[in-house]
Formats: structure tokens, C-alpha cells, sequence
């Protein structure tokens, strides 16, 4: 029952990169992808006149190679025999959990990498859609203007991005849902000046976004990733999860011949990259949260 055990394995592992990750099929070696220019308003057609013909130019072009990724687990006859099961089962789990836990690294080794996110003011209102300022109200607050405000280069024209889904690290967990949560806004800190206008005890940022992930794979303890789901990133299938089994007991078979073996192979193969940065803002900060 090892590769039962081994697939149980794999689907019981909790990840949480097919939250906020595209995934499609792959049958190339890599998969060429075309990000393109918004084609801006349409423009107003005089009446028997004709209607002009849009030029679709690319913006830039992707290139997300697949790799083969797997390994072996090698069971001898003395752990079969001397009723090693619990041995046998555990090292079936880990191969599945192995297998599982490689698709979760690799998709959080693209969000993790700053070089990765390149829009600047140029690409939105705001400016560069990676920071280093510490988790707060404010410092969400341009994050997410700076993706709504994202826009094509050359168009002019707003992508209408809609951030719903911000990813922590596990030192910001309580920071985030309580800002994200809280129903209200508390006061920090005092004044000796009176506030000459009532600024509102309604918390404004409660179900701005939709789903917040805890991971311990992002790249420090308080960094954190505010995106639009399915649209930054994409996992490329090539073929999923395999596990096969040597026939124990034939003399063809070299390793059970010499050696009392009976080996299990793991085989994942697929490919990782960021589709489009512009649907994806980065924080590597290394503070504390801040309250503003």
C-alpha cells in the first residue's frame, strides 16, 4: 500500500499556493507567454465612416521552462519480514508530503523574489509595487492604491486591478486580521488638540480583502505579498504526481537480485513564474507591524 499511502500523503498536505496561483496544463518543454497592451476607449465612429483598426503591440514576453523533479525511497526485505511497517508507511507518507511541499516552495520562491516586481510610477499613480515598509494601515492603504491604479504603459488605460487576497508571514497574522477584521478603528496614543472634525469609528479596510494566507515560506518574518488571485503567478502541469514500483521477487530485477531492495520513484514535473507582476505588491519588511 505504499503508493496509496504516498498519494493520501500528497493530497492531505495543506498548501496554499492553488489559493492564489493560476494552474494550467503544459505539454512543451516551456510555454512562451505574451503580456499585451490594453487597447484603451473605444473611439467614436462619424456616421459611413469607418472604423479603425486597433494595433495590438506587445508589452513584453515570458518564458516558464518545466522541470522534472522527483527522488527514490529504497525498502529492504528485513523491514517487510521483521514487520518494519510503521517504518515503511512513514517513509510512503514523506514521499507524498515531499512531493507536495516542492509545488508550495516553488510557487513561494516566485512571490519572494523582489527582483520580480518591476512597475514603477510609470506603470501606475502611485510608484514601485516593492517596499520594505512595515505592515500598518497606511502602508496597506498604497499598496493597494498602487495595483488599482495599475495601467498600461502606453494606452493610459486603468487594468482595474482588484486585490482580494494578502499572504503574511506568521509574525503578522494578528496584525493583519485585526486590521482586516476588527468591525472598528481604536485610537492610538493621545492628543492635547482637539480634532476639529470626527474622523469616524468605522474600520474602512474590514472586507477589502477577501482571503488572508499565513505562510512561514515568505522571505522574512514580517514580509508580506498583497495580490489579485489566479492573475500574478501560473504553475504550468506537465504531468502530476507519479509514483512507481519495482516487482519484487524477479531475477530481471537488479537491485531485489543483489540486494533485498524494492525501490519507489517520485516523479512531479511542472514549471513556475510570474505572469504578470502588475497584479501583485511586495513588502520585505523586517519589522514589526506598525499601528497609524
Amino acid at each position: 500500500g505504499i503508493r496509496s499511502i504516498a498519494f493520501d500523503s500528497y493530497a492531505g498536505m495543506r498548501t496554499t499556493w492553488p489559493d492564489w496561483a493560476m494552474s494550467m496544463s503544459s505539454d512543451k518543454q516551456s510555454e512562451d507567454w505574451i503580456e499585451e497592451n490594453a487597447l484603451g476607449e473605444l473611439p467614436t465612429v462619424p456616421e459611413n465612416g469607418p472604423y479603425p483598426e486597433f494595433k495590438l503591440d506587445l508589452d513584453r514576453t515570458l518564458n516558464i521552462r518545466n522541470y522534472k523533479r522527483g527522488g527514490i525511497i529504497s525498502v529492504t526485505e528485513e523491514m517487510i519480514k521483521f514487520n518494519k511497517t510503521n517504518l515503511i508507511k512513514q517513509q510512503a507518507a514523506q514521499l507524498g508530503r515531499s512531493a507536495a511541499n516542492t509545488r508550495e516552495q516553488a510557487c513561494y520562491s516566485v512571490i519572494n523574489t523582489s527582483g520580480n516586481y518591476v512597475r514603477t510610477s510609470s506603470d501606475n499613480d502611485i510608484g514601485n509595487n516593492t517596499v520594505s515598509t512595515a505592515f500598518s494601515a497606511s502602508a496597506l492603504n498604497t499598496a493597494l492604491t498602487t495595483m488599482r491604479t495599475m495601467k498600461d504603459r502606453k494606452s493610459g488605460v486603468y487594468f482595474g486591478v482588484n486585490p482580494d487576497t494578502l499572504i503574511v508571514a506568521p509574525r503578522l497574522e494578528q496584525a493583519a486580521k485585526q486590521l482586516l477584521l476588527s468591525p472598528m478603528l481604536a485610537r492610538v496614543g493621545g492628543s492635547t488638540t482637539n480634532d476639529v472634525y470626527g474622523g469616524g469609528g468605522v474600520n474602512p479596510f474590514r472586507g477589502l480583502v477577501n482571503t488572508i494566507i499565513v505562510s512561514p515560506r515568505l522571505g522574512t518574518a514580517y514580509q508580506w505579498v498583497l495580490m489579485e488571485a489566479k492573475r500574478a503567478v501560473v504553475l504550468q502541469e506537465v504531468e502530476g504526481l507519479q509514483i512507481l514500483q519495482e516487482a519484487a521477487g524477479r531475477v530481471e530485477h537488479e537491485g531485489y537480485f543483489l540486494y533485498d531492495h524494492v525501490r519507489y520513484r517520485a516523479r512531479d514535473w511542472f514549471g513556475v513564474g510570474f505572469l504578470n507582476d502588475r497584479f501583485a505588491f511586495l513588502s520585505t519588511a523586517t519589522g514589526a507591524p506598525v499601528v497609524d
